[in-house]
């Protein structure tokens, strides 16, 4: 199955939604995350489909953890990434 990797480019704590850039879609897939989720900009993701909504496995290969994180939106433009990580907060 082909990985797909991207890096944390936002987060809004608060909402505990993270914005992260996939270079070869050229947009941002927006995640929750669980409170025991340490991540930082510049961490480097990891996921097994580019294109699935809901709860899946998500790898930080920065930190190495692997959890179940919600995945909200995939190919989100810089310029909405703002308004799509204050949803929820």
């Amino acid at each position: 199955m082909k990985q797909t990797t991207g890096e944390v480019r936002a987060i809004n704590r608060q909402s505990a939604r993270v914005g992260v850039y996939v270079a070869e879609e050229d947009g941002h897939t927006v995640l929750e995350l669980g409170p025991a989720n340490d991540v930082d900009i510049g961490d480097v993701m990891e996921w097994d489909s580019g294109a699935a909504l809901g709860t899946q496995t998500y790898r930080n290969l920065t930190k190495g953890w692997a959890d179940e994180v919600y995945v909200a939106k995939h190919g989100v433009a810089a310029a909405n990434l703002e308004v799509q990580l204050l949803v929820g907060s």
